[in-house]
């Protein structure tokens, strides 16, 4: 009797784990990337006319960690290549509600010789709803603070501070093979400033094998005076990726 007890025990503890494994197999599965809610890991690189950045993304259930380092790689009339920023983000989410915490900032060094450094801290939320199977809208809101010195090389410094509000959607079609595409308008309002920054990003990606994907986005953001940004600017990127 006691034989038997241990080995329909064991029987169902094996069975337990079988079933766990596969829904975690089909979980991951199901897990479309172009989802900003998704957790899974990934390593990638991202590549615009004037700059290249490297992509990483670490998914540990509920918690995801991400960095984007990227550097300047060729001049423009504002400034000369060697440039840097980064991107380091924490993100929390549960059932489709997530939080998150970005530092993100960079050094750019100007052809007159001066250099500014620029840092933001931004707190935010993002809530998915499932429209359709393949359909889904996320809206987004955050809230953060940013500083920009300027050291110029002859003169004093100058130091500017802001808070400043962002408010988006993000929507994305979903294919049934993996592939995906999205749009993403958002405006952050600049309270010192009293001025506002309209931008829009689009792309999508394309799944070539189970864990590898390439694809493109376009970055645009309308000119603002206030911010010394005098014309539009458009910013079109390839990049292809790698899960694990």
């Amino acid at each position: 009797m006691k034989f038997s007890t241990v080995k329909t025990a064991g029987a169902l503890f094996v069975a337990a784990m079988t079933m766990n494994v596969a829904a975690q197999e089909q979980a991951q599965e199901d897990i479309n990337y172009g989802d900003p809610t998704a957790s899974f890991s990934t390593l990638g690189v991202s590549a615009s006319q004037d700059h290249t950045q490297l992509n990483g993304m670490y998914g540990a259930g509920s918690n995801i960690f991400q960095l984007d380092l990227g550097v300047k790689n060729k001049s423009d009339d504002k400034g000369k290549s060697g440039d840097v920023n980064y991107r380091g983000r924490y993100f929390h989410v549960t059932d489709g509600l997530g939080y998150s915490v970005d530092v993100l900032g960079g050094q750019t060094n100007l052809q007159n010789g001066d250099k500014s450094t620029s840092t933001t801290v931004l707190a935010g939320l993002i809530y998915k709803f499932q429209v359709t199977d393949n359909i889904s809208v996320f809206p987004m809101a955050s809230l953060g603070y940013t500083r920009s010195d300027l050291e110029p090389k002859t003169g004093k410094d100058v130091k500017s501070t802001d808070n400043l509000f962002q408010g988006g959607i993000y929507a994305m079609y979903g294919f049934d093979a993996g592939h995906w595409l999205y749009v993403n308008p958002k405006v952050t309002h600049m309270r010192k400033a009293n001025t506002n920054v309209a931008q829009v990003e689009a792309g999508g990606g394309f799944m070539v094998a189970e864990k590898v994907s390439v694809g493109a986005k376009v970055e645009y953001t309308a000119k603002n005076t206030k911010l010394n940004m005098d014309k539009d600017d458009t910013v079109a990127w390839l990049q292809a990726n790698y899960y694990f």
